[in-house]
């Protein structure tokens, strides 16, 4: 199918009067490339056919001209960002593209850049003859933002923090356009000190292949004499005494010397000794053997090093080593193959020859093909003729060579296996293999023959073939008529006796039953046959999938919609009813279960929830589950482990956790087929009282108050009663509630201990992680014991550097080391350094380091004598304080979310011209967060200040009071009256 094919991207330059240039392909055209193609018209594609990929139909085309005017449009944009002026670099990037187009558009008015973007994605809309509508509408909505102003960067460019030089260097696809202003650009720690935008770069000079690079010793030249020194300290290992020393291409003990024009064999470990006296007038072969290949008088023989004799005199004028016992040469016009003892064990009669198996290049040890009257035959190392020369074709495929060979004889196709042998005769339109590692069945020994446009499968071994009438097939899965095939979850080895088709021949499963179950395709759809043409699937619209776990009995529809039915191969009928999200199979010692997916819409979006069933089509369990066995579904799949888990779980009859779904919320319960649910509190209580430490770890966290999860985390830890060993994870959730003070003041001294048992409990990656950073947190927080910011510095500094910039404890880290380098903890202050690290964090929706970032620019801007560096200060904070509150990360922090709305509020109470409505809505939104300076502002400034065009009395009064209220300075269940009237005062004092 067309959609299985890898989808393309390519952008062309052209001119209407010739034909056009690639200029980029594939990931060279990233997405802020659409912005030059917005405004475009639909055109007939001009991309050619290209190897693995689909060919695109239509193209978006616009002028030079139109896509100079759209970048020049991003580039003011950008410019007018407040971090513009940091990233110096990114005004040469602009600049570099726009001058790139308007060079080439000079003296060409006909010249078009066109982008070739059609090709399907996927599966999802493998039905869509073309996606160029849809790229035609990203361009054009990526334009009609930056006209009306409601750009965002992230979805306009793909970068996420506007100062992170590599997002850039990504989003611009550096290395497109082949120009010398786009290599410049790759060298982006230059970018600032360049005084020129395009320097005239010099040529690169090619890095010459250094040949001793892997020896000990080297060449090493004293006047015009060569002798070896060694490279570990320069010594002389071989006085200079040749006219020249080559490093032998197999040997590190070895090396060719030369005095005159002849060369000679020179042993130099363990002990220099010349093996063979110089005597050949080149090097034609490796001296690392016995054996060599030599040269003398321009004539070639075969030299037994060890005795310094001549194995076969020089006569020939080619001679190659095959294999350790024979050898290629050439008579006349003609090859054959000696022994060692110069006999012919095949005499020269071939015009060419293709190497002995063996090699990295082949997987057919001791044949080769040999080449007759202009035909191709196979050879052994007997000299038996294998195959005759008949064929006047052989593809010589790498990844074929271990399978075969596609051969053609007279316009027609065949194969010819590893043994030697014809498996498929010459007489099909094409035939091809199943590639190793990229079919999940490994189809060794069956064939794909092709004829008329049309396929079918033929095996090397057996009795059955499938006629080539369908426009799609291959293997899809074993079926129940032959054996299972061994466990190999690593497919390091290849089917039993190399070859799937000799495994179905034998059988060795239920009689009647399919063999092989292969997936066709023609006019009515997508069915499911078996090796003798028996339908077990009948046609239909979609596709046809195994499960992937192995299983004989059940394979899997998906439809158009994406929905998915599980289908019985025993019963010839679906095995539930109905189109679901997902299904599986669990396939339990007594008993199958049936799994379905479905989608669940909760408060936090959506997820999947799973149902089991019997193979009657009854519950196996009542309800539906949001998570089992600690699995949350976010695919409609069971992973490996969970998989597992509920094997070995359920086939001992023991219960597992899960989150059942009800009334839109997840209860925790266990669960076990065919038993009713059962309460996890209950149930951890149950394992605690049994002396299991982990299930008061269960208890902690799903306590329903902070106290109640400190109380079951501190049993967990065995600190109030209970035996055996804590596990790391209880140590860590002990610690993680001392910070939030679950615990009081009493347990932060504490709970530095507590962190550092984390590491004696054998922890996993993730658990060392968050231990490093509640670390760094204790050694920062006075009220844990004096302040230690050296050790708080180290933790930070190795949380950063064993995370990933993709992980959230990555850019905790880099919040930590920004307080560390902003007080002064473990280093100097240094404000720069902080701030790095703040907005490395902020980028990434960190909202503490967000809001230290904006309080430490407005410290700057205030402290700023310069009004035009103070201005660019202010706005640079705004800017980050609203990309945290367009993308608040996975978890938003009210506090921090009321605290940037109120920065924003107040910074355009500030603000020339002032923006009321802006003013009051961060207001309120900071207000009814509980931020208190937020509250006197609307109740002052907003509500109540002369000019004000929202001036309003009830609303500045009700905010005086709520500000009272929040200060304590009015209890809240003060008097009407006296809340009436100090409301007035407090209006009226303004």
């Amino acid at each position: 199918m067309a959609w299985e094919a890898a989808s393309g991207a390519w952008l062309h330059l052209g001119q209407d009067e010739a034909p056009p240039r690639c200029v980029a392909f594939c990931g060279e055209v990233p997405a802020l490339w659409l912005v030059l193609l917005g405004g475009a018209r639909e055109v007939p594609a001009v991309t050619p056919a290209t190897a693995g990929y689909q060919v695109p139909v239509i193209g978006l085309r616009v002028s030079l001209e139109q896509a100079l005017a759209n970048w020049q449009r991003l580039s003011e944009w950008l410019q007018a960002h407040p971090q513009f002026y940091r990233v110096p670099a990114l005004g040469l990037c602009l600049g570099a593209v726009e001058a790139w187009l308007r060079t080439a558009a000079e003296g060409q008015d006909t010249a078009w850049l066109q982008g070739d973007l059609d090709a399907v994605s996927g599966p999802f809309d493998r039905n869509a003859p073309s996606r160029s509508g849809f790229w035609r509408w990203n361009a054009d909505d990526r334009l009609q933002a930056l006209a009306d102003g409601s750009a965002d960067l992230h979805r306009l460019t793909g970068v996420m923090d506007f100062e992170a030089l590599g997002e850039w260097h990504r989003g611009f696809g550096f290395g497109t356009l082949r120009h010398l202003w786009f290599e410049a650009l790759g060298q982006l720690d230059g970018f600032a000190a360049l005084e020129h935008p395009f320097p005239a770069l010099p040529p690169c000079e090619p890095v010459e292949h250094d040949p001793w690079w892997e020896h000990s010793y080297r060449a090493h030249a004293q006047g015009d004499r060569w002798g070896l020194v060694n490279q570990a300290d320069g010594t002389w290992h071989e006085a200079p005494r040749w006219d020249a020393i080559l490093p032998d291409s197999h040997s590190f003990i070895r090396v060719w010397v030369r005095q005159g024009a002849l060369w000679g064999v020179l042993q130099i470990e363990p002990a220099v000794e010349l093996l063979l006296a110089p005597q050949f007038d080149a090097v034609v072969d490796s001296a690392c053997d016995d054996h060599m290949v030599a040269s003398q008088g321009g004539l070639l023989g075969l030299m037994h090093i060890p005795s310094g004799q001549w194995r076969l005199p020089p006569r020939f004028h080619e001679l190659r080593r095959e294999t350790e016992d024979l050898l290629r040469a050439r008579e006349g016009a003609h090859y054959g193959f000696l022994d060692l003892d110069g006999q012919w064990r095949v005499p020269p009669r071939y015009q060419d020859t293709r190497p002995f198996g063996g090699t990295l290049a082949f997987d057919a040890p001791g044949l080769a093909w040999v080449m007759a009257e202009g035909r191709w035959g196979l050879l052994d190392e007997q000299g038996q003729e294998r195959l005759a020369c008949r064929y006047d074709q052989v593809e010589w495929r790498q990844e074929h060579d271990h399978r075969g060979w596609r051969v053609g004889r007279d316009g027609r196709q065949g194969w010819v296996g590893i043994d030697g042998r014809e498996a498929v005769p010459c007489e099909w339109d094409e035939v091809d293999c199943y590639e190793p590692y990229q079919h999940p069945l490994q189809a060794e020994g069956i064939y794909r023959v092709t004829r008329n446009g049309l396929h079918g499968l033929l095996p090397a071994l057996g009795d059955w073939r499938v006629a080539p009438r369908y426009t799609e097939i291959e293997p899809l899965g074993l079926g129940q008529g032959a054996a299972p095939l061994p466990v190999d979850p690593w497919r390091s080895a290849p089917e039993p006796d190399g070859s799937l088709a000799a495994w179905i021949a034998e059988g060795g499963g239920e009689p009647g039953a399919p063999r092989l179950l292969i997936r066709v395709r023609d006019q009515q759809g997508c069915a499911v046959i078996d090796e003798r043409e028996r339908q077990w699937v009948p046609p239909s619209p979609g596709l046809v999938e195994t499960l992937g776990n192995g299983s004989q009995r059940w394979l899997k529809r998906t439809d158009e919609q994406d929905r998915q039915q599980l289908w019985s191969l025993a019963r010839g009928e679906p095995a539930l009813p109905g189109w679901h999200a997902g299904v599986e199979v669990l396939e339990l010692p007594d008993q199958p279960l049936l799994l379905t997916f479905e989608r669940l819409d909760g408060p936090e979006g959506f997820s999947l929830g799973l149902r089991l069933w019997r193979e009657t089509g009854e519950p196996a369990l009542e309800g539906c589950f949001s998570a089992l066995a600690g699995q949350s579904f976010w695919l409609p799949r069971l992973d490996d482990d969970t998989r597992e888990q509920l094997l070995e779980a359920w086939s001992r009859g023991q219960d597992v956790p899960a989150e059942a779904w009800e009334a839109g919320q997840a209860q925790p319960c266990f669960v076990r087929p065919g038993q009713p649910r059962q309460s996890a509190q209950a149930a951890w209580q149950a394992r605690y009282q049994a002396g299991d430490l982990q299930a008061a770890l269960a208890l902690s966290r799903l306590a329903a108050s902070p106290t109640e999860a400190y109380a079951w985390a501190r049993r967990a830890c065995a600190l109030d009663g209970g035996t055996g060993t804590p596990s790391a994870g209880a140590w860590l959730q002990l610690t993680r509630l001392a910070l939030q003070g679950a615990g009081g003041d009493e347990a932060l001294p504490a709970a530095r201990d507590w962190v550092a048992r984390v590491r004696a409990s054998e922890p996993e990656l993730d658990e060392g992680f968050e231990a490093s950073a509640l670390e760094a947190r204790l050694w920062l927080d006075p009220a844990a014991g004096p302040v230690d910011g050296a050790r708080a510095l180290a933790a930070a500094d190795y949380l950063v550097a064993v995370t990933g910039t993709t992980q959230a404890l990555h850019h905790e880290g880099r919040y930590l080391l920004g307080r560390c380098h902003r007080e002064g903890q473990g280093t100097a202050v240094d404000l720069d350094a902080a701030r790095e690290h703040w907005r490395i964090a902020a980028a990434d929706g960190h909202g503490a380091a967000t809001r230290a970032l904006v309080e430490l620019l407005a410290e700057q801007a205030l402290a700023e004598d310069d009004q035009a560096a103070a201005e660019r200060l202010w706005l640079e904070a705004r800017q980050h304080a609203w990309n945290y509150l367009e993308h608040p990360g996975d978890a938003g922090d009210a506090a921090v979310i009321s605290a940037l709305h109120g920065f924003c509020g107040e910074l355009e109470l500030l603000s020339e011209p002032l923006d009321w409505a802006a003013a009051e809505y961060h207001l309120l939104q900071a207000a009814e967060g509980g931020h208190l300076p937020a509250m006197g502002l609307l109740a002052v400034e907003v509500y109540r200040r002369r000019g004000s065009p929202l001036r309003d009395g009830r609303q500045a009064r009700a905010w005086a009071l709520r500000h009272a209220e929040a200060s304590g300075a009015l209890p809240a269940e003060a008097p009407a009256a006296w809340r009436w009237l100090l409301g007035w005062f407090l209006w009226l004092r303004g």
